[in-house]
């Protein structure tokens, strides 16, 4: 993991195994602890995933189905040239998804969500250049169909807690968007007025204003 100093723009490298909010388990997997190695197949690197590919070339994928599953999420969103070929592409038996996922936290919600997007992006890259006979595509899944309101709805930004006040129950992706009017005023008046801000404004405005049900927002934010 790498951090940023403010004043200095230092670059400090801290240890996978320092970061505090990393469970002994997460620091044991990259670890290699052996005392953990029963419970998951694979070595932990990049060598492995030959074995990885074997195994799952020998599955029966219904490859159309996931086609037409993605083409139907992505049919209101601005579609990229890269997105589009990487979904074209899964009708290949040589093409593997590599996937990620997580809850429709609130703005994206701990950090943890947008490092775990761009851990997938990367490890993409790096199998395309290891394997280059093969293609790999990266996925996000949004659990939209969770009930567990209160473990979504904030998020801390510059020591602030953002919070989403509603009083609909069910699926958080159900829910309607119309209550997070006033996080995105908040969320303006946090940010400040300075250029960065103002595109992360737009994005997550945007995204938020014109869809009805959360799960759509989240969506299109992610993309």
């Amino acid at each position: 993991m790498i951090e940023y100093s403010k004043t200095t723009m230092e670059q400090l490298k801290i240890p996978f195994s320092k970061v505090p909010q990393f469970s002994k388990r997460d620091v044991a997997y990259v670890d290699e602890n052996p005392a953990l190695r029963p419970f998951y197949k694979y070595e932990v690197n990049i060598d492995s995933f030959k074995k990885v590919i074997e195994d799952k070339s020998k599955e029966q994928i219904d490859r159309k189905t996931l086609i037409d599953a993605l083409e139907s999420q992505y049919k209101n969103l601005e579609v990229s040239e890269l997105t589009r070929s990487n979904i074209n592409s899964l009708s290949n038996d040589n093409t593997y998804t590599i996937i990620t996922a997580h809850q429709p936290s609130l703005l994206t919600g701990p950090l943890y969500y947008i490092y775990k997007i761009v851990s997938v992006l990367n490890l993409v890259k790096r199998l395309k250049a290891t394997y280059s006979d093969y293609q790999f595509v990266p996925v996000f899944i949004t659990g939209g169909e969770d009930h567990d309101f209160e473990e979504v709805n904030h998020v801390h930004i510059f020591n602030k807690t953002l919070t989403w006040n509603n009083e609909e129950k069910g699926s958080v992706g159900m829910m309607k968007t119309e209550t997070l009017k006033p996080v995105l005023a908040e969320l303006k008046e946090l940010l400040g007025d300075h250029e960065k801000a103002n595109r992360i404004l737009e994005i997550m405005s945007l995204t938020h204003s014109r869809h009805d049900i959360y799960s759509n927002a989240v969506v299109d934010m992610v993309n």
